[in-house]
């Protein structure tokens, strides 16, 4: 089981993203993505017996949403230039 102290961290990491989207909504959508992962990666950590299936359905939903997220953050928008 993962330490209940991370659930902290990924509401501030999302906290921090919504407050930092309305400057800079890439890093703010990378912010909100890593929060929701570590969501689902500790929900993911403890899970009931019999309910595996279940949390990994709901909870592997909020890690790809996570994922999904983060890579629109990263990814670079073809009017952009080094």
């Amino acid at each position: 089981m993962l330490s209940p102290v991370l659930l902290d961290i990924a509401a501030a990491l999302i906290g921090a993203g919504i407050l930092i989207s309305v400057i800079n909504n890439r890093m703010g959508s990378v912010s909100i993505g890593l929060g929701s992962v570590t969501v689902g990666v500790v929900l993911l950590s403890n899970v009931p017996q019999g309910w595996e299936m279940v949390a990994l359905g709901f909870f592997g939903i909020a890690v790809l949403a996570g994922l999904w997220m983060i890579s629109v953050g990263l990814k670079r928008t073809g009017g952009e230039h080094s």
